[in-house]
């Protein structure tokens, strides 16, 4: 990163750094992640057609299902990662609670812990 100094304080400042997930246009970058998802959604039923097909064809040749192939397996860790990916890219800005004013309100005595002894079965077993 390069120092670029200010004219009237003297502190030199760095530059923003840009995001490297992003684009420079949201938009686009918003139908890419978008795309990720519709991609990983494909994927998926891809990988679940495989899987019935390869337990189909387990069942004629009368063998015995102990594990599913590797290719299907890999198939699944990348709908994993990819869809993750998409969802966590799409995901909006969080606005926080804004909670201090009401809690700022509260005493001990407005909270309401229940009754101070719950008692069952008061009854001997005979």
């Amino acid at each position: 990163l390069r120092c670029v100094s200010r004219a009237s304080t003297g502190a030199p400042t760095l530059p923003t750094p840009r995001s490297t997930l992003l684009p420079s246009h949201m938009g686009v970058g918003r139908r890419f992640y978008k795309l990720a998802v519709a991609a990983s959604v494909l994927l998926l039923a891809h990988v679940t057609v495989c899987a019935i097909q390869h337990r189909e064809y387990l069942k004629a040749m009368q063998q015995p299902f102990t594990y599913p192939p590797v290719e299907i397996v890999l198939q699944c860790a990348l709908v994993l990662v990819l869809g993750a990916w998409g969802v966590l890219g799409l995901q909006a800005n969080f606005v926080p609670i804004r909670t201090t004013t009401h809690l700022a309100k509260q005493t001990v005595d407005s909270l309401d812990g229940g009754p101070e002894w719950v008692h069952f079965n008061t009854r001997p077993l005979r």
